[in-house]
């Protein structure tokens, strides 16, 4: 077993997107970077220093066909419809010859990166917060089903988290989902004035995440490292609908990762 240091591990997801791009582009499917991804590229020129993943975005025609089509000999596409231990209600794409566990509750995969279907949802922002706010008690359960009480946690709430997790024992991650999709299924008008990442699992982002449809109309390559990757031309209206005063530093105390990494590997 030889261990991945973070900076590897990002040349790794960084060679994953690159791939992805050039399958994109050769198959007319638009995408583009999102969250701290885009934000990194237009206020970083790259990784935000502090972070250590990748978003990108699809339209849920085009997520659809990428889902489906995508082949590499060692790039692999999960997905919770063909991948009984994944769970998660977006894709990933991950590098099988590696390991990256992760403190959740679901089975580790390879160094990977994330690809959230935006769906067309209604000609009003207003019914678009209505529909999201039905789809906000899976996104909770299934949140207690993934997390897993550290050592970070304090006594009081990892007790909390143990209790929550015994009351939601009746239902599996995969169920979650699937009662999900059911929901975001009856999505219809492919005309809608508004998009929105509706099954983010990350409830305050969904809501944020609801954007006039001719965001997605253009794109432009923004850098990234060594590298350009496609970004909805309107970017300046992204970032600052989902983060405020984005070219603004945060504090050095809030300069964190969010995520859960325990040990990157090769297999």
């Amino acid at each position: 077993m030889k261990l991945i240091s973070v900076e590897e591990m990002k040349q790794i997801q960084v060679d994953i997107l690159k791939n992805v791009h050039h399958f994109c582009e050769s198959n007319g499917l638009r995408y583009t970077l999102i969250f701290g991804t885009l934000l990194g590229a237009i206020r970083h020129k790259g990784y935000i220093p502090w972070d250590d993943d990748i978003d990108i975005a699809m339209p849920r025609e085009d997520y659809e066909i990428f889902v489906k089509k995508y082949k590499h000999d060692f790039y692999h596409v999960y997905d919770y419809r063909k991948d009984a231990d994944y769970h998660n209600p977006y894709a990933k794409v991950a590098d099988m010859r590696t390991i990256l566990e992760e403190n959740i509750c679901m089975k580790n995969i390879g160094v990977n990166i994330d690809v959230f279907p935006f769906d067309s949802m209604f000609d009003t922002k207003e019914e678009c917060e209505k529909f999201i706010h039905t789809l906000d008690g899976f996104k909770k359960k299934f949140r207690i089903k993934l997390v897993k009480p550290g050592h970070k946690n304090s006594f009081l709430k990892r007790i909390l988290i143990r209790l929550a997790k015994m009351a939601m024992l009746p239902f599996s991650m995969k169920e979650i989902t699937r009662k999900e999709y059911k929901v975001v299924n009856t999505l219809t008008n492919n005309g809608a004035a508004f998009v929105a990442l509706a099954v983010d699992p990350e409830i305050d982002a969904a809501y944020r995440s609801i954007y006039p449809k001719t965001m997605f109309e253009k794109f432009v390559k923004v850098p990234f490292g060594s590298d350009e990757f496609m970004a909805t031309a309107d970017y300046h209206q992204w970032l600052t609908q989902m983060y405020g005063d984005y070219m603004k530093l945060p504090l050095a105390c809030d300069r964190t990762s969010p995520h859960t990494l325990s040990k990157i590997y090769w297999m």
